[in-house]
């Protein structure tokens, strides 16, 4: 009889282990207000993230079952950016490079190093600086390089295969600076076919959106505010469906961004969970520098 130990870890372990991941990366895949809009063609920029998150409350099915998940993240996440064109259109081929320490103290489990990289690239179909309108679509794919122990709870690679596919709309909706940013995406996932003793997880499709607002206050600078949701995402294991591994979480985010001249830009923010169905709920600060090169 095969040793089932995965499968007799508390779900506790199965959320934190395999959810955690999507939760800590989302720092760069998120999109941010007016990143949708394009820079001209031959443009290079450096964008570089601090985050770190915290989060004690461990929700099952909505409901609290623990107050001590003591989830402890910290990551640098660098992110280079090429503007050129491609298939007639505008485009911005990249590579995103997390470094992740990572702890739950709930699992006793921990786990650092360089995360899952992922390449993409946005495709403009629409880019009208004069009317202040943009649409693009990205595809990114997420390699399976971070550091992955099957014996281990806490792991800074998914040890898979995913693929994103994004779809973003920037409108300036006033002469004054208020800009309005909507975001969609989904999420496909392969499967980490080197769980302990041998087992298969697979994933649903993830699906996420999110709407924002900014509003110029100063030369360069301007506030914002951002609404996401995530849903689905839903996990089995050999097939056999897990109870309260779908995905339900609401968050909200505010901040600041500043351009310094043409020099780099600085950005601040503040995202805190409004609901979590099944997982931690977090909260975390976020800095972000982006420099032209």
């Amino acid at each position: 009889m095969k040793n089932n130990n995965y499968k007799l870890l508390p779900v506790s372990a199965l959320l934190c282990g395999t959810l955690l991941s999507s939760q800590v990366f989302a720092v760069a895949e998120t999109v941010h207000p007016r990143d949708y809009i394009v820079a001209p063609s031959g443009v290079n920029l450096s964008v570089t993230y601090l985050q770190t998150v915290n989060g004690d409350n461990f929700n099952i099915d909505g409901n609290k079952v623990a107050d001590n998940a003591n989830l402890e993240v910290n990551a640098v996440v660098e992110r280079l950016i090429h503007y050129t064109e491609l298939f007639g259109m505008p485009a911005d081929p990249q590579i995103i490079i997390p470094v992740v320490d990572q702890k739950v103290g709930l699992l006793g489990d921990d786990s650092s190093g360089i995360g899952d990289i992922f390449l993409g690239s946005t495709f403009w179909p629409i880019a009208d600086s004069a009317n202040k309108e943009w649409l693009g679509i990205t595809p990114f794919v997420y390699l399976p390089t971070g550091e992955y122990e099957s014996d281990k709870a806490v792991n800074v690679g998914a040890n898979r295969w995913s693929f994103v596919l994004q779809a973003g709309y920037t409108k300036g909706l006033t002469e004054g600076g208020l800009y309005m940013d909507l975001i969609g995406e989904v999420e496909v996932y392969g499967d980490n076919n080197d769980l302990a003793a041998g087992d298969s997880l697979s994933r649903d499709n993830m699906y996420r959106m999110s709407a924002m607002l900014s509003q110029d206050v100063t030369q360069g600078g301007y506030i914002w505010g951002r609404y996401s949701k995530q849903k689905g995402g839903e996990q089995q294991i050999d097939g056999v469906t897990q109870a309260a591994t779908d995905i339900d979480t609401d968050t909200l985010t505010v901040g600041y961004s500043q351009w310094v001249g043409k020099e780099f830009q600085l950005q601040g923010e503040y995202s805190k969970d409004l609901n979590v169905e099944n997982g931690i709920e977090t909260d975390g600060v976020t800095l972000r520098l982006v420099v032209p090169f």
